[in-house]
Protein backbone atom coordinates (compact mmCIF):
# COMPACT_ATOMS: atom_id res chain seq x y z
CA UNK A 1 0.00 0.00 0.00
CA UNK A 2 2.78 2.43 0.97
CA UNK A 3 4.61 1.58 -2.27
CA UNK A 4 1.49 2.38 -4.36
CA UNK A 5 1.00 5.71 -2.57
CA UNK A 6 4.64 6.64 -3.20
CA UNK A 7 4.30 5.67 -6.89
CA UNK A 8 1.17 7.80 -7.35
CA UNK A 9 2.83 10.70 -5.56
CA UNK A 10 5.83 10.47 -7.88
CA UNK A 11 3.58 10.36 -10.96
CA UNK A 12 1.76 13.45 -9.76
CA UNK A 13 5.05 15.28 -9.12
CA UNK A 14 6.25 14.46 -12.63
CA UNK A 15 2.94 15.59 -14.15
CA UNK A 16 3.26 18.94 -12.37
CA UNK A 17 6.89 19.26 -13.50
CA UNK A 18 5.89 18.45 -17.09
CA UNK A 19 3.24 21.18 -17.08
CA UNK A 20 5.70 23.68 -15.60
CA UNK A 21 8.22 22.82 -18.32
CA UNK A 22 5.62 23.42 -21.03
CA UNK A 23 4.53 26.72 -19.49
CA UNK A 24 8.09 27.97 -19.04
CA UNK A 25 7.95 27.90 -15.25
CA UNK A 26 11.19 25.93 -14.83
CA UNK A 27 14.76 27.14 -15.50
CA UNK A 28 16.46 25.99 -18.71
CA UNK A 29 19.23 24.18 -16.85
CA UNK A 30 20.79 20.74 -17.07
CA UNK A 31 17.79 18.90 -15.58
CA UNK A 32 15.43 20.71 -17.96
CA UNK A 33 17.44 19.40 -20.90
CA UNK A 34 17.37 15.85 -19.53
CA UNK A 35 13.58 16.07 -19.40
CA UNK A 36 13.51 17.56 -22.92
CA UNK A 37 15.44 14.52 -24.13
CA UNK A 38 13.02 12.19 -22.35
CA UNK A 39 10.09 13.74 -24.21
CA UNK A 40 11.61 14.51 -27.60
CA UNK A 41 14.74 12.56 -28.55
CA UNK A 42 14.25 9.08 -30.04
CA UNK A 43 17.80 8.36 -31.17
CA UNK A 44 17.77 4.56 -31.77
CA UNK A 45 21.34 4.33 -30.44
CA UNK A 46 19.99 5.16 -26.98
CA UNK A 47 18.44 1.70 -26.65
CA UNK A 48 21.79 0.01 -27.32
CA UNK A 49 23.86 2.08 -24.92
CA UNK A 50 21.24 2.04 -22.16
CA UNK A 51 21.23 -1.78 -22.30
CA UNK A 52 23.73 -2.86 -19.64
CA UNK A 53 24.67 -5.92 -21.70
CA UNK A 54 24.88 -4.51 -25.23
CA UNK A 55 26.77 -1.41 -24.11
CA UNK A 56 29.74 -3.67 -23.37
CA UNK A 57 30.14 -4.40 -27.08
CA UNK A 58 29.72 -0.71 -27.86
CA UNK A 59 32.56 0.07 -25.44
CA UNK A 60 34.76 -2.78 -26.66
CA UNK A 61 34.51 -1.53 -30.25
CA UNK A 62 35.88 1.80 -29.02
CA UNK A 63 38.74 0.34 -27.02
CA UNK A 64 37.21 0.56 -23.55
CA UNK A 65 36.95 -2.52 -21.35
CA UNK A 66 34.15 -3.48 -18.94
CA UNK A 67 33.40 -6.17 -16.38
CA UNK A 68 33.55 -9.71 -17.75
CA UNK A 69 30.16 -11.37 -18.19
CA UNK A 70 29.97 -14.90 -16.77
CA UNK A 71 26.37 -15.78 -17.68
CA UNK A 72 23.37 -14.22 -19.46
CA UNK A 73 19.86 -15.62 -19.28
CA UNK A 74 16.17 -14.80 -19.54
CA UNK A 75 15.35 -17.69 -17.16
CA UNK A 76 16.79 -17.17 -13.65
CA UNK A 77 16.13 -20.85 -12.82
CA UNK A 78 18.97 -21.74 -15.21
CA UNK A 79 21.65 -19.71 -13.41
CA UNK A 80 24.57 -22.02 -12.66
CA UNK A 81 25.60 -20.70 -9.26
CA UNK A 82 28.09 -23.52 -8.77
CA UNK A 83 30.32 -22.30 -11.61
CA UNK A 84 30.57 -18.72 -10.38
CA UNK A 85 33.61 -17.23 -8.57
CA UNK A 86 33.56 -16.10 -4.94
CA UNK A 87 32.38 -12.59 -5.84
CA UNK A 88 30.14 -11.35 -8.65
CA UNK A 89 27.19 -9.11 -9.45
CA UNK A 90 23.77 -10.12 -10.73
CA UNK A 91 22.02 -7.40 -12.71
CA UNK A 92 19.03 -6.76 -14.94
CA UNK A 93 20.11 -5.15 -18.20
CA UNK A 94 16.95 -3.06 -18.63
CA UNK A 95 16.71 -1.10 -15.40
CA UNK A 96 18.53 0.97 -12.81
CA UNK A 97 19.30 -0.11 -9.26
CA UNK A 98 18.41 -3.75 -10.01
CA UNK A 99 21.64 -5.22 -8.65
CA UNK A 100 22.55 -8.10 -6.38
CA UNK A 101 25.96 -8.92 -4.96
CA UNK A 102 27.09 -12.49 -4.61
CA UNK A 103 29.91 -13.31 -2.19
CA UNK A 104 31.01 -16.69 -0.82
CA UNK A 105 27.61 -18.26 -1.45
CA UNK A 106 25.67 -15.38 0.15
CA UNK A 107 23.49 -12.85 -1.66
CA UNK A 108 23.00 -9.16 -0.90
CA UNK A 109 20.38 -6.80 -2.31
CA UNK A 110 22.18 -3.48 -1.96
CA UNK A 111 20.25 -1.69 -4.73
CA UNK A 112 22.18 1.54 -5.42
CA UNK A 113 24.52 0.86 -2.52
CA UNK A 114 22.46 3.12 -0.24
CA UNK A 115 21.29 0.20 1.90
CA UNK A 116 24.77 -1.19 2.39
CA UNK A 117 26.41 -0.80 5.79
CA UNK A 118 30.17 -0.88 5.44
CA UNK A 119 30.72 -1.75 9.10
CA UNK A 120 28.58 -4.92 8.99
CA UNK A 121 29.55 -6.08 5.51
CA UNK A 122 26.06 -5.74 3.97
CA UNK A 123 24.52 -7.89 6.68
CA UNK A 124 21.41 -5.71 6.73
CA UNK A 125 20.55 -6.60 3.12
CA UNK A 126 21.30 -10.34 2.94
CA UNK A 127 18.80 -12.50 1.03
CA UNK A 128 18.55 -16.22 0.23
CA UNK A 129 19.30 -17.83 -3.12
CA UNK A 130 15.59 -18.49 -3.60
CA UNK A 131 14.82 -14.83 -2.96
CA UNK A 132 17.56 -13.91 -5.42
CA UNK A 133 15.98 -16.01 -8.19
CA UNK A 134 12.51 -14.70 -7.37
CA UNK A 135 13.70 -11.11 -7.51
CA UNK A 136 15.35 -11.70 -10.91
CA UNK A 137 12.07 -13.12 -12.25
CA UNK A 138 10.26 -10.05 -10.95
CA UNK A 139 12.70 -7.75 -12.73
CA UNK A 140 12.23 -9.56 -16.03
CA UNK A 141 8.49 -8.91 -15.90
CA UNK A 142 8.85 -5.20 -15.21
CA UNK A 143 9.41 -2.14 -17.36
CA UNK A 144 11.79 0.16 -15.57
CA UNK A 145 10.28 3.52 -16.53
CA UNK A 146 7.49 4.72 -18.80
CA UNK A 147 9.05 8.18 -18.93
CA UNK A 148 12.50 7.05 -20.03
CA UNK A 149 12.04 5.97 -23.64
CA UNK A 150 15.45 4.29 -24.09
CA UNK A 151 14.45 1.44 -21.77
CA UNK A 152 11.28 0.51 -23.69
CA UNK A 153 12.80 -1.67 -26.40
CA UNK A 154 15.53 -3.38 -24.38
CA UNK A 155 15.08 -7.15 -24.34
CA UNK A 156 15.07 -8.03 -20.62
CA UNK A 157 17.93 -10.27 -19.53
CA UNK A 158 19.75 -11.18 -16.35
CA UNK A 159 23.52 -10.96 -16.50
CA UNK A 160 26.07 -12.15 -13.99
CA UNK A 161 29.30 -10.23 -14.22
CA UNK A 162 32.71 -9.82 -12.66
CA UNK A 163 33.16 -7.86 -9.44
CA UNK A 164 35.74 -5.24 -10.37
CA UNK A 165 38.55 -4.31 -7.97
CA UNK A 166 39.61 -0.74 -7.33
CA UNK A 167 43.17 0.03 -8.35
CA UNK A 168 45.20 0.48 -5.18
CA UNK A 169 42.67 -1.45 -3.08
CA UNK A 170 39.73 -0.20 -1.01
CA UNK A 171 36.21 0.15 -2.51
CA UNK A 172 35.29 1.11 -6.06
CA UNK A 173 35.04 4.81 -6.86
CA UNK A 174 32.70 5.93 -9.63
CA UNK A 175 33.87 8.61 -12.05
CA UNK A 176 30.73 9.97 -13.73
CA UNK A 177 31.89 11.93 -16.74
CA UNK A 178 29.46 14.50 -18.15
CA UNK A 179 30.39 14.38 -21.83
CA UNK A 180 29.12 16.77 -24.51
CA UNK A 181 29.84 15.94 -28.16
CA UNK A 182 32.83 13.90 -27.10
CA UNK A 183 34.23 16.46 -24.64
CA UNK A 184 34.18 15.95 -20.87
CA UNK A 185 33.12 19.12 -19.05
CA UNK A 186 32.68 17.82 -15.49
CA UNK A 187 33.29 14.64 -13.52
CA UNK A 188 31.42 13.53 -10.42
CA UNK A 189 33.63 11.50 -8.09
CA UNK A 190 31.37 9.37 -5.94
CA UNK A 191 30.85 6.02 -4.27
CA UNK A 192 28.03 4.54 -2.17
CA UNK A 193 30.76 3.75 0.34
CA UNK A 194 31.73 7.40 0.92
CA UNK A 195 30.78 8.41 4.44
CA UNK A 196 27.97 11.01 4.54
CA UNK A 197 27.67 10.92 0.72
CA UNK A 198 30.70 13.21 0.47
CA UNK A 199 31.16 13.17 -3.28
CA UNK A 200 32.97 15.82 -5.29
CA UNK A 201 32.65 17.35 -8.76
CA UNK A 202 35.73 18.41 -10.73
CA UNK A 203 36.66 19.67 -14.17
CA UNK A 204 38.40 17.61 -16.88
CA UNK A 205 41.76 18.38 -15.24
CA UNK A 206 40.70 17.17 -11.82
CA UNK A 207 40.27 20.60 -10.21
CA UNK A 208 37.22 20.84 -7.90
CA UNK A 209 34.42 23.21 -8.85
CA UNK A 210 33.50 25.73 -6.18
CA UNK A 211 29.73 25.84 -5.75
CA UNK A 212 27.25 28.12 -4.03
CA UNK A 213 25.43 25.09 -2.64
CA UNK A 214 26.33 21.50 -1.91
CA UNK A 215 23.81 18.69 -1.56
CA UNK A 216 26.12 17.05 0.92
CA UNK A 217 29.15 18.10 2.95
CA UNK A 218 32.24 18.83 0.88
CA UNK A 219 34.87 16.13 1.62
CA UNK A 220 37.66 17.24 3.93
CA UNK A 221 40.26 16.46 2.82
CA UNK A 222 39.11 16.40 -0.83
CA UNK A 223 39.15 13.04 -2.56
CA UNK A 224 42.46 12.21 -4.18
CA UNK A 225 42.61 12.55 -7.96
CA UNK A 226 44.26 9.40 -9.40
CA UNK A 227 47.40 9.68 -11.47
CA UNK A 228 45.60 8.20 -14.46
CA UNK A 229 42.67 10.62 -14.29
CA UNK A 230 43.47 11.78 -17.82
CA UNK A 231 42.96 8.21 -19.07
CA UNK A 232 39.52 8.21 -17.44
CA UNK A 233 38.62 11.42 -19.27
CA UNK A 234 39.94 10.13 -22.60
CA UNK A 235 37.98 6.88 -22.26
CA UNK A 236 34.78 8.85 -21.62
CA UNK A 237 35.44 11.01 -24.66
CA UNK A 238 35.90 7.94 -26.86
CA UNK A 239 32.52 6.64 -25.76
CA UNK A 240 30.78 10.02 -25.95
CA UNK A 241 31.94 10.92 -29.44
CA UNK A 242 28.97 11.59 -31.73
CA UNK A 243 26.48 12.06 -28.88
CA UNK A 244 25.21 15.52 -27.94
CA UNK A 245 25.32 14.41 -24.30
CA UNK A 246 26.04 11.26 -22.35
CA UNK A 247 27.15 10.54 -18.81
CA UNK A 248 29.86 7.90 -18.91
CA UNK A 249 30.43 6.10 -15.60
CA UNK A 250 33.92 4.65 -15.31
CA UNK A 251 36.03 2.83 -12.73
CA UNK A 252 39.78 2.86 -12.19
CA UNK A 253 40.43 -0.85 -11.67
CA UNK A 254 43.25 -3.38 -11.46
CA UNK A 255 42.45 -4.30 -15.09
CA UNK A 256 42.54 -0.70 -16.27
CA UNK A 257 39.87 1.95 -16.88
CA UNK A 258 36.58 0.05 -17.09
CA UNK A 259 33.07 1.10 -18.07
CA UNK A 260 30.34 0.83 -15.48
CA UNK A 261 27.47 2.11 -17.60
CA UNK A 262 26.40 4.90 -19.92
CA UNK A 263 23.52 7.01 -18.66
CA UNK A 264 21.04 8.64 -21.04
CA UNK A 265 18.83 10.32 -18.43
CA UNK A 266 20.92 11.22 -15.33
CA UNK A 267 18.88 11.19 -12.14
CA UNK A 268 15.72 10.78 -14.22
CA UNK A 269 15.66 14.51 -14.99
CA UNK A 270 14.77 15.49 -11.44
CA UNK A 271 15.11 19.09 -10.33
CA UNK A 272 18.38 20.54 -9.03
CA UNK A 273 20.76 18.08 -10.64
CA UNK A 274 23.54 17.19 -10.58
CA UNK A 275 24.77 19.50 -7.80
CA UNK A 276 21.95 21.63 -6.43
CA UNK A 277 24.00 24.76 -7.16
CA UNK A 278 21.67 26.64 -9.54
CA UNK A 279 24.51 28.53 -11.23
CA UNK A 280 26.59 25.43 -11.88
CA UNK A 281 23.61 23.35 -13.00
CA UNK A 282 22.65 26.15 -15.42
CA UNK A 283 26.23 26.33 -16.71
CA UNK A 284 26.38 22.56 -17.22
CA UNK A 285 23.11 22.69 -19.15
CA UNK A 286 24.55 25.38 -21.42
CA UNK A 287 27.25 22.95 -22.53
CA UNK A 288 24.50 20.80 -24.06
CA UNK A 289 23.38 21.72 -27.57
CA UNK A 290 20.11 19.89 -28.13
CA UNK A 291 19.23 18.25 -31.46
CA UNK A 292 15.97 18.74 -33.30
CA UNK A 293 13.05 16.86 -31.68
CA UNK A 294 12.40 13.36 -32.98
CA UNK A 295 9.67 12.33 -30.53
CA UNK A 296 6.10 13.46 -29.94
CA UNK A 297 6.39 14.58 -26.35
CA UNK A 298 6.24 18.31 -26.94
CA UNK A 299 7.73 20.98 -24.76
CA UNK A 300 8.67 24.61 -25.00
CA UNK A 301 11.47 25.64 -27.31
CA UNK A 302 14.72 26.93 -25.87
CA UNK A 303 14.45 30.72 -25.85
CA UNK A 304 16.42 32.44 -28.60
CA UNK A 305 19.18 34.72 -27.33
CA UNK A 306 18.88 33.34 -23.82
CA UNK A 307 21.53 34.41 -21.37
CA UNK A 308 24.42 32.00 -21.20
CA UNK A 309 26.89 31.39 -18.41
CA UNK A 310 30.47 32.42 -18.83
CA UNK A 311 32.92 30.92 -16.38
CA UNK A 312 35.27 33.38 -14.74
CA UNK A 313 39.06 32.74 -14.73
CA UNK A 314 38.82 31.74 -11.06
CA UNK A 315 36.65 28.76 -11.95
CA UNK A 316 37.24 25.97 -11.06
CA UNK A 317 38.40 26.64 -7.54
CA UNK A 318 42.14 26.66 -6.87
CA UNK A 319 41.52 26.04 -3.18
CA UNK A 320 39.02 23.14 -2.86
CA UNK A 321 38.45 23.95 0.82
CA UNK A 322 37.29 27.46 0.06
CA UNK A 323 33.62 27.13 -0.88
CA UNK A 324 32.24 30.38 0.49
CA UNK A 325 31.26 31.73 -2.90
CA UNK A 326 30.83 30.68 -6.49
CA UNK A 327 33.08 32.61 -8.90
CA UNK A 328 30.66 32.16 -11.79
CA UNK A 329 28.92 35.10 -13.39
CA UNK A 330 26.09 35.66 -15.81
CA UNK A 331 26.96 37.18 -19.17
CA UNK A 332 25.87 37.28 -22.78
CA UNK A 333 27.57 34.92 -25.22
CA UNK A 334 28.51 31.28 -25.38
CA UNK A 335 29.57 29.19 -22.42
CA UNK A 336 33.25 28.38 -22.36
Amino acid sequence: MEHNIAAYKLQYQWFVLYIKDILGKTPVDFSWKVRWRMRNDRNPLFTEIQDKYKVKEYAKARGVTSAEVYQVTDDPDTIDFGSLPNEYFIKANHGCGWNLFGKNGEFYNFKYGKDADVDVNYANCRITREECVTLCKKWLKKRYSHREWAYRNIEPMILIEESLVQKGGDFLIDYRCHTFNGVVKAVEIDSPMFKNNEGMIVDRNGKPFRLTHYKYKFPDPPHEIPGDFREIVLAAEKLGKGLDYIRVDLYNTTKGIALGEMTIYPYGGGMNIPTGCPIFDRWLGEQWVLPKPSGRGGGRRIPEGSRRLVVSPAFPCDDPKSAASCPMKMAKGDAR
